[in-house]
């Protein structure tokens, strides 16, 4: 007999649980709650979880006796596999419960929109035609499917059935589906140029992070509707919000949000209660503010799934997955997958106005030279080149990085590349030196305090940083912010500045403080690093020159 506790328990889940449970020799009992460190039991041997709960290494080194979390969910993004792995425990999921439900959800919130069914809800007069109301057809409409597994089938099936021409993006395209079910694979581009109505149907991961991000939204059809009741990180939020209120898309339904969790009341006012919350936290709070304030656009709190039909089918194979794990029979284990470690490129912005001129830039924004906005296209021509490709990018809040990285940008001419303002990444603060001329400085002070000032470890500008300052923030941004991507397989470019850069790779390489006034690099050269996944330092780099020529140090 094992001890078993769900959590995230509705009345329903435990009607459905305890029937389906109850010719068995287990005891159960059940949390309302999520999962959390003061809730988790140590005398537990099995825990079961919905989305909402998210099943930290903590909370599964605090129940000593556990060996199986089953996932009520198709998704198991909510649980540190590894963590499980590292302590011998077994994750199960549901691999399908509701292929028509969502598929069902989708057409209800794409037909919501389409017939303008909130605002004829809203109508509180009696005027029987109202042109504001006018709504559009399905019927001869392209309808777009991301995804063609399960789900994304049976909404194509759906699309066939309101007699809409159905076209669909697979990166693994199935062709003998697309005979039967009668529709055509197009490329993601085609698809977006093409649909009037787009909906989701994808899981989320590193591959498929912000799919439709900024540039792929405005590729869309003008007027054209976005449907999510996938995952809320395959769309840009953001860039969401702006093509909607520029007026380039007709509307957006979202059963998924990134940051959905804060759709929950409690979950919010727990946000205002931490002081100071993360800014990506806050930030999605205002997106889902925007979006629920725009009137072409709906937003439900993750609800597609839910139907008694498909709770019952949850539920079930939750309990055929627990009962087949004391059977040796474990048909749905999901296993963190081993993930080679994404490259890391580092770059200095190409040449601004005060390089050219030999002048102190500091954190003052400078732009780029005409030089530097030629040797940008340069750097992204070798990128594309190499056949390096770029998940992530990093950039400061100096212009400078960020026109480099825009120009880099254009000519790689991918609209995948996610691109992230890291502050902790800015340049030295140069305090008094800021705007002089480095070379009359060094006349001034002599070469002996200049290179103290300019490669040592712990010497200051005048009311400016020190290097050791500059380290002791890049660092953190890299741990917490670089390096997790990195381990999730992702290549990232980080377009910074000397100082910023010299302290990164002070860190990878493990160079001794009194060694640090040796470092140094071409301007405009790239340094790529494989990292260790388990430390994150340097396992090896490769120099590469990206043709400028152009020749600065540190």
């Amino acid at each position: 007999m094992a001890h078993l506790v769900f959590y995230d328990s509705t009345e329903l889940d435990k009607a459905q649980l305890t029937n389906a449970l109850k010719e068995t020799d287990h005891y159960w009992e059940y949390q309302d709650d999520k999962i959390s460190l003061e809730t988790c039991n140590p005398n537990a041997e099995i825990i079961s979880v919905f989305t909402t709960s998210t099943v930290t290494r903590e909370m599964i080194s605090a129940m000593p006796k556990l060996t199986l979390i089953a996932c009520r969910s198709t998704g198991f993004n909510h649980v540190d596999l590894e963590a499980a792995a590292d302590h011998n425990v077994t994750v199960v999921n549901v691999p399908t419960y509701g292929d028509a439900t969502v598929a069902e959800y989708a057409f209800t919130l794409l037909l919501a929109l389409t017939r303008k069914l909130q605002e004829v809800l809203a109508v509180e007069n009696e005027r029987l035609v109202m042109p504001e109301l006018t709504g559009q057809d399905l019927l001869g409409k392209t309808f777009g499917v991301i995804g063609t597994g399960h789900i994304g089938q049976r909404a194509i099936k759906m699309g066939k059935g309101f007699s809409m021409n159905v076209i669909a993006y697979d990166k693994y395209p199935n062709e003998a589906i697309a005979k039967e079910l009668d529709f055509k694979y197009a490329d993601l581009d085609e698809l977006l140029s093409q649909a009037d109505y787009i909906s989701l149907h994808l899981p989320y991961n590193p591959g498929t992070h912000h799919i439709l991000n900024r540039e792929r939204l405005l590729s869309m059809k003008k007027g054209a509707i976005v449907i999510n009741t996938g995952r809320g990180g395959l769309v840009d939020t953001r860039a969401l919000i702006e093509v909607l209120d520029d007026g380039h898309l007709g509307g957006a339904a979202l059963d998924v949000l990134e940051g959905e969790n804060l759709l929950d009341y409690e979950e919010e006012t727990a946000l205002l209660r931490k002081g100071e919350a993360p800014e990506e936290l806050l930030r999605h709070s205002v997106e889902i503010s925007a979006l629920k304030k725009m009137p072409n656009v709906i937003v439900s709190p993750h609800n597609a799934f839910n139907t008694v039909e498909a709770i019952g089918r949850i539920n079930q194979t939750t309990v055929d997955n627990i009962v087949g794990f004391y059977n040796h029979e474990i048909p749905n284990k999901v296993e963190a997958k081993p993930v080679e470690p994404g490259k890391l490129i580092l770059l200095r912005h190409t040449e601004s106005e005060w390089n050219a001129k030999g002048v102190w830039s500091g954190v003052t924004d400078i732009n780029l030279s005409e030089k530097g906005k030629n040797d940008r296209a340069i750097v992204g021509q070798k990128l594309k080149e190499l056949g390096l490709t770029i998940d992530v990018a990093f950039h400061t809040d100096q212009k400078r990085t960020a026109d480099t990285l825009s120009g880099i940008c254009q000519v790689i001419d991918d609209g995948r590349i996610r691109t992230v303002c890291e502050s902790s990444f800015n340049e030295r603060n140069y305090g008094e030196y800021t705007g002089m001329d480095k070379w009359k400085v060094k006349e001034e002070i002599g070469e002996e305090m200049f290179n103290q000032i300019r490669r040592g470890w712990d010497v200051p500008f005048p009311n400016g940083e020190t290097l050791k300052e500059v380290y002791e923030r890049v660092v953190p941004a890299y741990q917490n912010g670089v390096f997790p991507l990195l381990k999730e397989g992702k290549n990232v470019l980080i377009v910074a500045h000397g100082n910023s850069l010299r302290a990164l790779i002070k860190y990878l390489d493990s160079i001794p403080d009194d060694e640090v006034g040796n470092l140094e690099m071409l301007m405009n050269q790239m340094m790529v690093y494989q990292v260790n996944p388990q430390t994150g330092l340097k396992e090896s780099v490769e120099i590469l020159d990206t043709g400028t020529k152009v020749e600065a140090k540190f």
